[in-house]
């Protein structure tokens, strides 16, 4: 089956605190972005690749569309409004669209072919870790109503990947605001969604230590290769 992903770089970064949006800074020698598409690039079955950025960004984001021999087009005020974008621009033999984060940089080729195989299966599938720490719920975020079993929290990731039609379906339909991921939009029309364990070093860089590790982590990698 071939499938496409829809590289999501639209957002501001606003917990991460530079001027700059962090999907965009260099990140040992390439913009954050370049490494989730070298991770695709490396699956064969991956035939077309979607990056979504900024419309102030289009212009110098433009060189990379030669060099990756990707599509590069405008993302929207939301994360949603941005994969709504992207899907228009799905080619019509794309079997199943992955969507993934560009803040996200650690995501290897053998992750993708996992949940890949999953959604090829089951239709619906996204990467997740399991919960480490003990989980509390609190409604204030001042005292503990209760604890949670942590062996039943998983924390999803990317990339999420979904039949191209049923994807189209949940995003032809009204979205609120509220909603922070695709699998989301496709649990509530029914459908299930399968977890594949995509470890922990493929987190979202979100606070400056997070770019941190990720430098420390990608500069180890090079080195085992």
């Amino acid at each position: 089956m071939n499938f496409a992903v829809i590289i999501v770089a639209g957002g501001v970064g606003k917990r991460f605190g530079s001027k700059e949006p962090k999907q965009f800074l260099l990140l040992n020698k390439k913009k954050m972005f370049e490494w989730s598409i070298i991770a695709f690039k490396k699956v064969k079955t991956c035939k077309q690749i979607i990056l979504v950025v900024p419309e102030y960004k289009l212009k110098e984001i433009q060189k990379y569309k030669k060099i990756y021999e990707i599509d590069i087009v405008s993302g929207g005020k939301e994360r949603y409004n941005s994969v709504q974008n992207g899907l228009k621009y799905v080619k019509n033999n794309i079997d199943i669209v992955a969507i993934h984060d560009a803040a996200r940089p650690l995501i290897t080729e053998n992750i993708i072919n996992e949940v890949l195989k999953s959604a090829i299966k089951y239709d619906c599938a996204i990467s997740a870790s399991m919960a480490r720490d003990t989980i509390k719920f609190s409604k204030n975020g001042k005292n503990i109503l209760k604890s949670i079993d942590r062996n039943n929290i998983w924390q999803a990731q990317t990339p999420q990947m979904f039949k191209t039609k049923i994807l189209k379906k949940v995003y032809s339909k009204k979205i609120s605001e509220n909603i922070t991921d695709d699998a989301q939009l496709v649990e509530r029309l029914g459908k299930k969604v399968m977890l594949v364990d995509g470890g922990y070093e493929n987190f979202k860089v979100t606070q400056p230590v997070d770019f941190m590790l990720a430098k420390y982590i990608l500069k180890n990698r090079d080195s085992a290769e």
